[in-house]
């Protein structure tokens, strides 16, 4: 697999990436997060390489990260066209809800900063509890209708609030959701339970974040150097890794010396394999650590590691579906790919 082999999304035009490039860690970083000092090249190298997904996450909350990507794309406007360009957007600190002038002056705000003229993807950071749903997704049809968004997803909401989005949508004649986008990884499995079925059920797109849990099964932190940890006041990523996580360190370390691969690419490998799934957004530091996670590309799990992996995170399902509704799922749900292997 290359970061030139696009996968669709959904049921929308785009094609993404199976490695999207987030940079929130692009400019001024917060306390605990270094300062990625040559973005550019970062950007020029990750492009080179095939990668066409830029995630620049929410501008209310790091501003300077799309302000980078914006200055970069205006110094090399004409990769622009091959872009998929994705943000966020969501309740902002001051309290600031989600009514149809705050969604339209956001979406500007971030246009502005990123110095395009258009958003690809346009992500709902959750949802405001108290605007009305119908408000939002007019909003957002107003921007897909003025050509400032060809797409919108939504992040980390309940699978029930999709669905009642997705109907409102229908019945008004606007434009749907087109994608989903969750925390997913070895030590994140939760959204496995319903949000993965009603995305392939649906025909949303899924994009996960965290592959490496925030680094934590990035085989930086082991049993061995526990110990240490404590001292590193200045990471929250410093706090003691629970029992489970080190398991999953533990099975990641001893597959990727199977592999004579690195930690990191193993736990990612597992993460790009995952059915339904179309991106996985890293975040990177430097051009090496770059390198690293695209070299997971090139990491094939046998069916062995992976059921060693799945086994030690099985998610937990709050209810189990009667038979006859398990055999009933719709046709999008049906992982192709493994019929046809079943049938070779």
């Amino acid at each position: 697999m290359h970061l030139d082999d696009y996968a669709a999304f959904g049921r929308s035009s785009l094609r993404v990436s199976p490695l999207a490039l987030g940079t929130m860690t692009f400019g001024e970083g917060f306390a605990w997060q270094s300062r990625v000092k040559k973005p550019a090249a970062i950007l020029d190298h990750y492009l080179d390489l095939g990668g066409n997904y830029l995630d620049t996450g929410r501008g209310d909350a790091k501003p300077d990260a799309q302000t980078v990507v914006g200055n970069y794309l205006a110094r090399n406007s004409i990769k622009r066209d091959r872009l998929v360009m994705a943000a966020k957007f969501g309740v902002d600190q001051q309290g600031v809800g989600l009514g149809r002038e705050a969604i339209i002056e956001a979406c500007e705000q971030t246009l502005r900063r990123l110095r395009t003229d258009y958003l690809d993807l346009y992500w709902l950071d959750n949802w405001d509890m108290q605007a009305p749903l119908d408000e939002v997704l007019a909003g957002l049809n107003d921007l897909i209708q003025s050509g400032k968004l060809r797409y919108f997803g939504i992040s980390d909401t309940p699978a029930w609030k999709v669905a009642h989005a997705q109907l409102i949508a229908q019945f008004h004649g606007w434009a749907p959701f087109v994608g989903l986008q969750i925390e997913y990884s070895l030590a994140a499995r939760l959204f496995e339970s319903e949000l993965i079925p009603m995305a392939r059920g649906m025909g949303l797109g899924v994009v996960s974040h965290s592959p490496l849990n925030g680094g934590l099964i990035s085989g930086k932190y082991t049993r061995k150097n526990i110990g240490n940890l404590m001292s590193d006041r200045a990471s929250p990523l410093a706090r003691q890794p629970d029992a489970q996580r080190l398991e999953i360190v533990d099975a990641l370390l001893r597959i990727a010396a199977e592999l004579d691969t690195t930690t990191a690419r193993v736990a990612l490998a597992w993460a790009l394999a995952r059915p339904g799934v179309s991106s996985t957004i890293i975040g990177v530091h430097t051009l090496e650590q770059l390198d690293d996670d695209v070299g997971a590309l090139d990491v094939q799990l046998s069916p062995e590691q992976t059921a060693t992996l799945d086994a030690l995170t099985i998610p937990v399902h709050s209810l189990a579906l009667p038979l006859f509704l398990q055999n009933a799922a719709p046709s999008a749900c049906i992982d192709y790919s493994m019929m046809s292997r079943r049938l070779s």
